[in-house]
């Protein structure tokens, strides 16, 4: 083999490293593939009460509640394609609530004149108020991550996320068409992020998970102020 190499000019690592592949490949196939992963069943039951007391019934009143009455207008006009000038604040979270009337087929024809006016079958209130609901859902699981990457103990962790969890105003805000809970959503991601990301820079700068972390802290502090 050695004077084959001589006489084509390749070099040994170059013949042998097909071989070494194919073996390694075969190996593969010869033993099962196993993934292994550590879950955190505190965060699994954090998000699955989260969603529960968030989505339970999200329906219920069907009726213009509070502050619907405006940002239904902004959505309606969305949904026909009509122009208008938003003095209210930037654009972000009207057209996030827009995207759940699109996905739930809303055609924007309600009349959006007074606080307690039931909504007509055309109207998909599961739809409208799914992400404001979705948002206040994962607030409960991030608060906890929070005070956990700020070196806290367990229990100062749950202590924080079952305030959230519990909060009468935050699940108040989270089961309607609001743009407050996605304010908070946006606001702790930030923090989380940046959390990640400093702790990042302390073990393994530059690292995937450094740049992972770094990226979405900007796109989270741009969804905050957007």
């Amino acid at each position: 083999l050695a004077g084959v190499c001589m006489l084509t000019g390749v070099l040994p690592e170059a013949v042998f490293l097909p071989s070494l592949l194919y073996d390694k490949m075969l190996g593969i196939f010869k033993r099962p593939v196993v993934v292994t992963a550590d879950i955190n069943l505190n965060l699994v039951a954090l998000t699955g009460l989260g969603l529960l007391s968030r989505l339970w019934r999200l329906t219920y009143p069907r009726a213009v509640v509070f502050d619907e009455v405006y940002y239904g207008q902004y959505i309606s006009f969305y949904m026909k394609r009509i122009f208008f000038l938003d003095d209210s604040g930037p654009p972000l979270g009207h057209m996030l609530l827009a995207l759940g009337g699109y996905l739930g087929g809303f055609d924007g024809n309600f009349l959006w004149n007074r606080i307690g006016a039931e909504y007509s079958s055309n109207v998909p209130v599961w739809s409208l108020r799914l992400l404001p609901a979705l948002a206040g859902a994962l607030s409960v699981p991030m608060a906890y991550q929070i005070v956990s990457e700020l070196h806290f103990s367990h229990c100062a962790a749950m202590g924080a996320a079952l305030l959230m969890l519990i909060e009468n105003a935050l699940i108040t805000q989270s089961r309607l068409m609001l743009l407050e809970s996605l304010l908070i959503f946006f606001n702790l991601l930030a923090v989380l992020s940046y959390l990640k990301f400093f702790n990042s820079q302390r073990y393994s700068p530059f690292s995937l998970r450094w740049w992972l972390w770094l990226m979405l802290t900007g796109v989270a502090c741009s969804c905050s102020v957007g």
